[in-house]
Parts: structure tokens; sequence; C-alpha cells
């Protein structure tokens, strides 16, 4: 099972996903979801929806079931496991201070992510990438590896379950 990340969605959105030519992303969601495989949290439904009025990704987040963005600081077991990720940015001398407050920020759903995955033994799919020597933030490949969790790219997670459905109309 899969959380998908707000980048996925708002990068989809603005350049190789755009509702106006590539659905066929969108419908994958939608089906992914339905089979039980794909699913993101509250937190990333509420990043979603701080999007200006008329953005296709605040209507498509509105369409999609309820059950799709699974709760997250409401739920005890992703609390108990949101904790344990502050916990360890706050001990960890490698990042910056304002890159700690980033992500402690609970309006953020980064470590709510991570939280959830932990929660749920799911891996989490996003944009961001792995990156050692960065300090002024802490990406989610970076938090996720340290708590157990297992990050791909939304690449590697079509190339695992779609198909090419890419059609020329000429």
């Amino acid at each position: 099972m899969y959380l998908i990340d707000t980048n996925v969605f708002l990068q989809g959105k603005n350049f190789h996903y755009q509702f106006g030519f590539c659905t066929g992303f969108w419908d994958w969601v939608v089906n992914a979801h339905a089979s039980q495989k794909v699913f993101s949290i509250n937190k990333v439904r509420r990043e979603l929806l701080d999007g200006p009025a008329g953005d296709p990704c605040v209507t498509w987040a509105n369409s999609m079931p309820a059950a799709f963005f699974l709760p997250d600081d409401t739920d005890p077991g992703v609390m108990t496991n949101y904790a344990a990720v502050q916990q360890w940015a706050a001990s960890s001398s490698h990042y910056q201070p304002r890159a700690k407050a980033v992500f402690a920020n609970a309006d953020k759903a980064d470590a709510f992510l991570i939280a959830t995955a932990m929660h749920k033994g799911w891996k989490i799919a996003t944009h961001e990438k792995w990156n050692a020597e960065k300090k002024n933030g802490i990406p989610i490949p970076n938090a996720a590896s340290a708590m157990g969790v297992q990050t791909l790219t939304i690449y590697e997670l079509l190339t695992l379950h779609s198909a090419p459905t890419f059609n020329f109309i000429p």
C-alpha cells in the first residue's frame, strides 16, 4: 500500500499530468484507490484545498472519496508515530533549527505522511529525493529512512502498478 505526497498531485497538475491532456493519471489514482492500494492523508487534502478557487487540484480533491484521505492527527496510532518522528527530527544535529521548525509545523503533511506510513506499514510516493547534504530542510526520504519507511517516486510506483496508456490522437 502507498501514501501519496502533496507534491505528486501539484507537480502532476502543473507539469506532467495536466488535467487538460493527461486525465489517465488522475483516473489511475482513482482506480488504484478503488483497489485499496493508494491513499493519501487529510493533511495532504488540506494542502491541496489551499489552492486558488477554480484550481483543478481543489476540484479533484473535493471529488475524491472521503476514504482516500486517511485520518492523521485524529488517529492515536498515527500520533504515537508522529511523536517519534518529531523526536527524531528535534534530536538531529544535522538539520538547521529553521528546518526542524518547518518540519514540526502541524499544518504540514510531511511528518504526518511518515507517521501514517509507520502506523500502517506502507510506503510513500513523493517527488522529493534523498539528500544527505541538505541541512536547511528535511526531505521526506531522509526522515522516512531514519524511521524505517520506504519511499519511491511516483514514476517508480506507476512502473510497478500501471500499464502504458498514452495514445496519440491525430
